[in-house]
């Protein structure tokens, strides 16, 4: 069986395949990219440290937001570096900074720097301000927390992006690590491995922004939320990727509190514990991958292919045949297929009242649907599973018996 952490992108992909009508020519490709797949997510396996890239905003003549004789970019190094010092307690992390002392970057460089450092996250630290521009004054009632991670709207971005300068890694024939890009322009399939990735990478960047967050909220900071902004450094980024907002320097009260020591060593705790909750996330993917024999590894892609690949309407060869499927949502109106609500997953649904009942991963074997549940409920934590017969939904209970 596939490990778990590639089972929901492998089912991206099984409509677009299965409508081809070319079906066995595109399956041919569909078994190869799902080897490339697979070894790419080897480096959750390899020895290497899981590497963390800080990257203190602004910096040198570009200070940033400034009051009363106090800058952003000197306080954001600071904190960095006291996250730095704590994650450097741990063996098996690496840190890596775009900058280490107060010196001006410019954009380009501080990403080429962050993409060269071979990194497993982004995090950016940066001081919020607020202004009116109408009245021509600082707004000092606005504080707290903000913690930013690409919008829906630059995916095609990060997706070029990652077309671009990105890598899928593989393992040779003599058992090597090695990076490799495909030619995306004239292959579909190698096409869809970047899409992929970009979907797997905005929901890990979704995931440490809200670990993040939650870790800053509770040591007593105003949290103003997980928010979606375009933003060049978490789309110009090959790895998850957000930028915090550790506080506003238009409010004396916090701006007090972002230059004091104490002040910085708390808001680096909160950076430091939400990172550290993602890593052991990160952790139980690695050792779920490291669980899975080498040697087994072609062959459980070919065994599970088919279940993997197939559409309900592939595997229904009775129209009395019970399928079994996650409700992940209810619309009151037909929803467009890119909607942003279906977080990159290829939905269905059925009509039930005038409701729209929104269903992911269907299968006629309903431990192989049971087995998505903890990846669906990361994405839909009120999913649950229903069963459908002759296109009507029954009681999963009885057809189960």
């Amino acid at each position: 069986m596939l490990p778990k952490p590639i089972m929901l992108s492998l089912k991206v992909l099984r409509i677009n395949f299965c409508l081809n009508k070319n079906f066995f020519t595109q399956m041919k490709k569909y078994i190869y990219l799902v080897s490339i797949l697979f070894v790419s997510l080897l480096e959750l396996n390899a020895a290497k440290p899981f590497t963390v890239v800080l990257d203190p905003g602004h910096g040198g003549s570009d200070v940033g937001a400034t009051r009363a004789g106090i800058c952003e970019s000197h306080i954001v190094l600071d904190i960095a570096q006291l996250v730095g010092d704590m994650l450097g307690g741990h063996s098996d992390i690496k840190v890596a900074y775009t900058r280490k002392t107060d010196k001006k970057l410019k954009e380009e460089e501080r990403m080429e720097l962050a993409n060269k450092a071979d990194g497993d996250i982004f995090v950016s630290i940066h001081v919020n301000s607020a202004y009116n521009e109408e009245k021509k004054r600082d707004v000092t009632s606005a504080h707290g927390v903000e913690v930013y991670i690409q919008t829906v709207e630059n995916i095609e971005r990060k997706t070029n992006t990652l077309r671009e300068k990105g890598s899928i890694k593989t393992v040779n024939k003599a058992g090597e690590e090695e990076a490799k890009r495909y030619d995306y322009s004239s292959n579909k399939t190698f096409n869809a491995i970047y899409e992929i990735k970009q979907a797997q990478i905005f929901n890990l960047s979704t995931n440490l922004a809200r670990y993040i967050g939650t870790e800053m909220g509770a040591k007593d900071r105003n949290l103003r939320g997980v928010k979606q902004k375009s933003l060049y450094v978490t789309w110009q980024t090959l790895i998850p990727s957000v930028l915090i907002e550790v506080g506003y320097i238009t409010n004396e009260e916090e701006r007090r509190f972002m230059n004091s020591q104490e002040g910085k060593r708390i808001l680096a705790r909160g950076i430091y514990d939400g990172i550290i909750r993602y890593k052991k996330d990160f952790d139980l993917s690695r050792e779920a991958l490291a669980g899975e024999s080498v040697n087994r590894r072609d062959t459980d892609a070919n065994t599970n292919l088919s279940a993997v690949s197939a559409t309900p309407k592939d595997e229904v060869k009775s129209k009395d045949e019970v399928v079994f499927m996650w409700q992940v949502f209810i619309s009151s109106v037909p929803l467009k297929d890119d909607d942003y609500r279906f977080k990159k997953l290829k939905c269905s649904y059925y009509k039930d009242k005038n409701m729209y009942k929104y269903t992911y991963g269907s299968s006629t074997d309903y431990d192989e649907v049971l087995r998505m549940q903890a990846e669906i409920r990361k994405l839909f934590p009120d999913a649950f599973m229903i069963a459908m017969k002759n296109g009507k939904r029954v009681d999963i209970n009885e057809v189960r018996q």
